[in-house]
């Protein structure tokens, strides 16, 4: 009975675990899928805010419609480090409820917008509490994990936001097309509070735990001066990581809801072209993954997916016709999914050196960083080659 005792009280806390883990599934569903919700019919909306910007005539229009969706991204890359501290100093429960009240209040204010500067205020919340919610949950998912369940537990987060990636768009298209842009972010306010009363039923992490976790700390600015001069850590994330996020949101997030729109389609069809995008990568991306064993193969997935990726963009010159456009997003949707698990194991193989000087956690957050950048380059970038 004795020598049976820790296993059982290890096989207890296991499902105690499991159980606290899963609790996290409904209210970052909800809430990620309160920022889906914008997704096909943002863009436009922005459009319809244009007036001419006080001391800036020269801005143009197109980057002007950018500006919003590369401020929210910027915002979010920025800000996560920070964030991550601030939810371990409080609690991830408490900071994922501050999170989802400022992206509630965000949503709301959006709706009342009456110019794109209004706009870029509102979707800075949207974005803050966004990031919050974010570095918060996977924060409760870190604390409720161990080597052996580590996989299924980032399953489960993962999962959650891949799920409100697949409904959010075609749901937001639909809402949009039916009741109008404004009382659609309405919507999203009410899924944001809603996801609140979700929230509440976490559990806290006790004050013993909390100070046993060791501090979130950004990368340095020497840390990331010396990654960017590494050539190997470039070669992943300037030639890689960083192409792949301008592509999402340049293309997917910017250019295809405007260009739809400008057929003479409906947001409900942006919603549903979106959509398919998520459907690629939930049932792609973990196939990809079981492949990306040795480091040969990462980089034919990573070469692979990204030669994917640029050819279905280039299928949008093919004609003027929606199918084309269902045709490119579905090739960026696969390369991306054979790319991105891959793509980020490279950065291990790649600067071996570089982890065993600095830290893992130095080389993913730098790597992170620039990736999200790459984020919040994109809707400038497609802008500017719109004008």
């Amino acid at each position: 009975a004795a020598s049976a005792s820790p296993a059982l009280t290890r096989s207890t806390a296991t499902r105690i675990d499991d159980g606290q883990l899963a609790k996290i599934r409904a209210p970052l569903f909800v809430f990620i899928l309160a920022e889906e919700l914008t997704r096909p019919f943002l863009p436009g909306y922005i459009k319809s805010l244009l007036v001419p910007i006080p001391g800036l005539p020269w801005l143009a229009p197109e980057v002007v419609v950018g500006l919003p969706i590369a401020l929210f991204m910027l915002i979010v890359a920025l800000g996560q480090p920070f964030l991550g501290a601030y939810a371990q100093r409080v609690g991830h429960r408490h900071a994922m409820m501050v999170g989802a009240s400022v992206a509630a209040f965000g949503f709301a204010a959006s709706a009342f917008a009456g110019s794109v500067l209004d706009l870029l205020l509102w979707r800075s919340l949207c974005a803050l509490g966004y990031g919050l919610v974010f570095v918060a949950a996977q924060g409760h998912v870190l604390e409720h994990t161990n080597n052996a369940n580590r996989a299924k537990s980032f399953a489960v987060f993962i999962g959650a936001i891949m799920v409100a990636t697949v409904c959010g768009p075609s749901i937001g298209g639909i809402l949009a097309d039916n009741i109008g842009e404004r009382w659609t972010l309405g919507v999203a306010a009410v899924l944001a509070i809603g996801s609140m009363g979700a929230i509440r039923l976490l559990p806290e992490l006790d004050a013993q735990s909390a100070a046993a976790q060791s501090a979130v700390k950004p990368p340095s600015l020497r840390e990331i001066a010396s990654l960017m001069v590494n050539k190997r850590f470039m070669t992943v994330t300037g030639l890689a990581a960083i192409p792949a996020k301008v592509l999402l949101t340049g293309v997917c997030f910017y250019l295809v809801p405007l260009y739809v729109l400008s057929l003479g389609s409906t947001q409900s069809v942006v919603g549903r072209i979106l959509m398919l995008y998520g459907v690629v990568m939930v049932v792609i991306m973990p196939i990809a993954a079981s492949f990306a064993t040795t480091r040969a193969r990462m980089e034919w997935l990573v070469g692979s997916g990204l030669l994917l990726s640029g050819i279905g963009t280039l299928l949008m010159m093919a004609g003027n016709d929606v199918g084309w456009i269902f045709a490119a997003v579905f090739l960026i949707g696969l390369g991306q999914s054979l790319s991105i698990a891959a793509q980020s194991a490279l950065v291990r193989a790649h600067c071996d050196k570089e982890v065993r000087t600095i830290g893992e956690p130095a080389v993913y957050g730098v790597y992170r960083l620039l990736e999200r950048l790459g984020n919040a380059l994109g809707p400038l970038l497609a802008a500017v080659l719109l004008m």
